[in-house]
């Protein structure tokens, strides 16, 4: 699948593939980020999600090893939940880190963001399997 490049940033790089209304990001986010740091690739994140608003988002986190803290997961929450809604967002692909804490903290900000959403999310090992699931 053809992807044009976005938005590129030390920690976050997001694709766009219009045909199928896809938003593919990549976060290489290291285990001593700055919380303050981190929270300004969120924002800068919602933007582009909002701005294209994707049908299906695939979201790479294999070199994801900033452990999100309770409070960020609680405000990443507030603000997705809303967006979700907003752009209709239908398909989240979650290829995941080897990082087990990394993980953890992505997995409990998604169980959180989907408790209240019509947003099927899955979790994969590899790009093929999750493109193929985000475009059944």
């Amino acid at each position: 699948m053809e992807y044009e490049l976005v938005y590129k940033s030390e920690y976050i790089t997001n694709f766009w593939n219009p045909p199928n209304k896809i938003l593919r990001t990549i976060w290489t986010t290291p285990i001593d980020m700055l919380e303050e740091v981190y929270r300004q690739e969120v924002l800068s994140h919602l933007e582009i999600t909002g701005k294209f608003g994707p049908h299906g988002m695939l979201v790479d986190t294999k070199n994801a090893y900033y452990n999100i803290m309770p409070e960020t997961q609680d405000w990443i929450n507030q603000k997705f939940v809303g967006l979700v809604a907003e752009i209709g967002l239908k398909k989240m692909a979650w290829i995941v880190s080897e990082d087990f804490f990394a993980q953890i903290s992505f997995d409990q900000f998604m169980d959180d963001a989907t408790d209240q959403q019509a947003l099927k999310v899955q979790y994969f090992t590899t790009d093929e399997e999750a493109t193929e699931w985000l475009l059944q």
